[in-house]
């Protein structure tokens, strides 16, 4: 399963960013493979269908779910669209993914 978290900074302490389709980073994680990248979001400065493009941009990178602060309407619609599902978490990335792990 391929989980992106959409994050403030490509720091290892990066917080969960409370805005999904304009995070400025996204975390991907492996759980198959237990390999991770931080990718910068392409739309982070998008004018207009942030939500959407973000969606787009994670479908093709083969995520499975997206995890983030709050999902607007058009970023959710998308994604779940596309069958990824959403899962609104707070934090730093450190303890979604421990918390993460400890749901699988």
């Amino acid at each position: 399963m391929k989980i992106a978290i959409a994050i403030t900074s490509s720091g290892k302490d990066a917080d969960v960013d409370k805005h999904g389709a304009r995070a400025p980073y996204y975390l991907l994680l492996n759980t198959d493979s237990g390999s991770s990248e931080i990718l910068p979001n392409p739309v982070t400065q998008a004018e207009r269908r942030a939500g959407p493009q973000a969606a787009a941009f994670l479908v093709s990178q083969g995520v499975d779910k997206v995890v983030a602060g709050d999902f607007g309407p058009k970023f959710r619609v998308e994604l779940e669209g596309n069958n990824v599902t959403c899962t609104e978490m707070a934090g730093s990335a450190v303890e979604v993914v421990a918390e993460l792990s400890n749901q699988m």
